[in-house]
């Protein structure tokens, strides 16, 4: 009875062949996940870093714009703009003081 022993050399090797087979398709899914991974964390940062420039150029606008209103708001509320508008808006006059009268609390 003789026994062929090249069959399972052959066989043992042809597995060995498909486990490594294995190994490298793994690796190559696992390099290409990580790569994508790599480029959605780079555009992520690239779309996030343009939304902070977006943001910021809209935070100096507001802030010009707070500004110019903060101005406008003293140049109205001056003395001399006061009575003027009262005068031409509500028609008040400015004050006699021979009809004021001094009212104190005790």
């Amino acid at each position: 009875m003789a026994i062929c022993l090249e069959y399972q050399a052959v066989y043992c090797e042809r597995a060995r062949v498909l486990n490594l087979w294995w190994v490298t398709l793994d690796a190559s899914l696992l390099l290409l996940f990580a790569l994508g991974l790599k480029v959605w964390i780079k555009i992520e940062s690239t779309s996030l870093g343009y939304r902070l420039a977006k943001e910021r150029e809209m935070a100096l606008t507001l802030d010009m714009e707070r500004r110019d209103l903060e101005l406008q708001l003293s140049l109205l509320m001056r003395r001399d703009e006061l009575a003027k508008r009262a005068h031409t808006v509500l028609g008040l006059q400015s004050l006699n003081p021979k009809q004021a009268r001094r009212v104190v609390n005790r």
